[in-house]
Formats: C-alpha cells, structure tokens, sequence
C-alpha cells in the first residue's frame, strides 16, 4: 500500500479564480472558498520559516484532520468488508487509518517551503456534493508541471468535508478501495490494520 500522491496534494493551496455559472454562483463559491481556505492555512504553515518540520507537519496534520471525512472514507475505502467487521475491527481500523493518512501525507510536504495554487472551476453535483477543479505546483520542484487535481466536496449540518481527491483523473476513493480489497481478501481485516499501524509507526520513527 505505497501513500498515493492525490491526499498529499491537498497541502499545498493558496488563492484561486472561481469560475461557475451564475445561477449555482453561491453554492459553487461556497464549496471553492471551503478549498481556498484549507489551502491558504497550509501555505501559511509550508511558508512559515520559524516551524522545523515537526512543527510543520503537526500544524498540516490539524488542517488535514479538519478537513476531511474520515469516518466515511474509511468506511467506503473497505467496501464490502466494512459490514463483515466486529466492532472492534472497526474502531481499530477508524484509528489506524486516519493515522496512517494524516501522517504518511503530510509528512511529504512538511519539508516544503513554498508552492502555487489555481482554482479553474467549481461545479454543483447535485444533493449538497460539488467538485472542485484545480491546478496545482509545487514550489520546491525545478520546473514542476501543474498537477490537475478535483477536491469532492459534501455539505453536512451546514459545513463542508472533502471525501474524494482525483489526480490527473485517478480517484482517492477507488483506488484504496481496490488496495485494501485485495489485502483483506489475502490477509484478512486484522492484518490491514496491523499494516497500517506499522506503516504509521514507521513514518513516526523516521521523522524523529
């Protein structure tokens, strides 16, 4: 299960131009301003020269926590599996996997000083869900090519939580689906959540 690029790109936004038509215009600048502000609050911690890297990653793990439904893409994430799970699996599983993503993402950016963000567009999906469009680069990159990436966004009890990333078109969501699919059926539930808490505390370690 190597980290996927999509959920570490969340990282690094700033100011963007929303581009929707007029009679969506506030629900589509609602959900693009949602994006704009995660973005804006990680740059301010990527950019800040007083943070070393831990500090940096704690304050990206904070922004990264808040912003993300966990809970229901975890649940999505083992698909079938999910209801085959006792309670206890479950609970672990919650747990070691928004370890193991708030960790094994943000740690990739904490050494990150600078980087460039673009909103192109924002489109109403219907029953409170929008995509957001964006173009992405990082600073530190030489010559970096812009990164396509479309933040889902879901409005839940009046706030928004992003529940899918695609980059250049390929899903967050499915393709963890697949990953863990293919590791529960040869491994079993248990032996995820163990790969998951060991790829966590390995993260951790190499950090100190």
């Amino acid at each position: 299960m190597k980290p996927l690029r999509s959920l570490t790109i969340m990282f690094v936004a700033a100011t963007g131009l929303f581009v929707t038509p007029p009679a969506m215009a506030a629900a589509n600048d609602d959900a693009g301003k949602y994006v704009q502000d995660i973005g804006s609050k990680a740059l301010a911690v990527i950019g800040n020269k007083s943070y070393g890297k831990q500090q940096k990653q704690a304050e990206l793990e904070k922004i990264f926590g808040n912003a993300v439904d966990f809970n229901w893409v975890g649940r999505f994430v083992m698909g079938r599996f999910w209801k085959q799970a006792t309670d206890d699996q479950k609970t672990q599983y919650q747990t070691q996997y928004q370890k193991f993503l708030l960790l094994n993402y943000t740690s990739r950016f904490a050494n990150y000083s600078s980087g460039s963000f673009k909103v192109s567009s924002s489109r109403d999906d219907g029953d409170n869900e929008y995509t957001v469009s964006t173009q992405m680069t990082a600073g530190d990159v030489s010559n970096g090519e812009p990164v396509l990436v479309d933040y889902r966004i879901r409005k839940m009890d009046g706030s928004y939580k992003i529940f899918d990333v695609t980059v250049e078109g390929v899903s967050l969501l499915t393709t963890q689906r697949s990953e863990f699919a293919s590791v529960i059926n040869n491994k079993g539930i248990d032996y995820l959540i163990k790969q998951l808490a060991e790829k966590s505390a390995a993260g951790a370690n190499s950090d100190k």
